[in-house]
């Protein structure tokens, strides 16, 4: 049966091995190092306690090897049980030395593992934070939209109901055309709380082409001050995927963003930018993909291999860690980014997700 490190059962496996172990030593007359076996017993120990179980685990274990031959064999000393006895207590102890390394190592590893997640969290708020600064103004016209017609319906159900005969159904029209609009502006407000605020990424089943709708939204001002067409070719009955919806927009955003300021910054008279999902099929299995294609002036060949790199950008007053940090979050929900020129003109940026299984989605 194979028991796992943070099995419950491992304690118990280590003390009922401890006492066969010393009974078969005491008790038996076998000229053999039946002790060095309490070896297994203190790799079972670094597995199911810290470091001060495992030297309890191996301080217990010599005592036990030394009582043993003094039961067996009394105070008479025996060349070749002596000997047994020595080996067996120096196997324990030289293992024991070696188990805490290990562990102690692998803690380490844990704890720098631990702090790159951290550090790799804050990167990402902080780059989230500075989008939504970039999209202030696109924030504040999708926000003061819904506001201004919920408004528009006030003063609506204000004049049907003012009239000497009051049209209540009119009215009720009205006033759900308020609920509405104050709906949408939460949902809007929501959305940029989420990705203001620093949490641990919460995975769930999503729709990309949802996320990539959400996501678009937020930077319809931009694309209205910038003069940029936007296309959107989304398929609405993919597949879900596992993934953090705030991570995800994030992703989307810095794409969106990109494509925007790479048209702006060239000065390109056509400006489009086309975002594209659908499901295809790689050497992972089954997954989801996104594109997001503009028509600037697209990636000089020599660079394309480094623009996930970080640091490196081709902007003017880039920073160089946007692309990283989103290669970062792909990965890590297990898909894939790439970037590429198309065929006429401009460039694509597309990622692809692993899909749920089915038995997952409904386990």
């Amino acid at each position: 049966m194979f028991i796992s490190a943070r099995s419950p059962l491992l304690p118990i496996t280590a003390g009922i091995l401890t006492v066969t172990i010393f009974a078969i030593d005491a008790l038996t007359p076998l000229d053999i190092a039946i002790a060095v076996l309490y070896v297994v017993v203190v790799l079972l120990s670094v597995a199911a306690w810290p470091r001060r179980g495992v030297v309890a685990m191996t301080s217990l274990c010599i005592v036990l090897t030394v009582v043993a031959y003094a039961t067996s064999h009394g105070l008479a000393i025996y060349d070749a049980a002596l000997a047994r006895c020595l080996v067996s207590l120096a196997a324990i102890a030289i293992t024991a030395f070696l188990a805490l390394k290990g562990q102690a190592a692998a803690n380490a590893l844990i704890q720098r593992e631990e702090a790159l997640h951290q550090a790799q969290t804050q990167l990402a708020h902080t780059s989230r934070v500075t989008t939504l600064g970039e999209l202030a103004a696109s924030i504040a016209h999708e926000v003061n939209q819904p506001l201004a017609a919920i408004a528009t319906h006030g003063e609506a159900c204000l004049r049907w109901l003012n009239r000497p005969q009051p049209d209540l159904e009119e009215a009720r029209m009205a006033v759900d055309g308020m609920l509405r609009d104050a709906h949408r502006a939460s949902e809007i407000i929501r959305r940029i709380r989420a990705m203001a605020r620093k949490a641990e990424p919460s995975y769930v089943a999503l729709n990309l082409s949802e996320v990539a709708r959400e996501s678009c939204d937020l930077v319809q001002r931009e694309l209205a001050r910038t003069g940029v067409q936007l296309s959107l070719e989304l398929q609405d009955d993919l597949p879900p995927v596992r993934a953090d919806r705030v991570q995800l927009q994030q992703v989307v955003i810095n794409l969106l963003m990109n494509g925007i300021q790479a048209m702006t910054e060239a000065h390109s008279k056509d400006r489009s930018l086309s975002v594209t999902s659908s499901l295809c099929r790689t050497e992972e299995g089954e997954c989801v993909a996104l594109t997001v294609s503009d028509t600037g002036p697209g990636f000089p060949v020599a660079h394309i291999g480094r623009l996930f790199e970080a640091f490196f950008t081709t902007k003017k007053d880039g920073m160089g860690m946007g692309l990283p940090i989103c290669r970062s979050i792909i990965e890590a929900h297990g898909g894939r980014i790439q970037a590429q020129n198309n065929a006429l003109r401009g460039a694509a940026i597309s990622f692809h997700l692993p899909v749920i299984a089915e038995g997952v989605i409904h386990g």
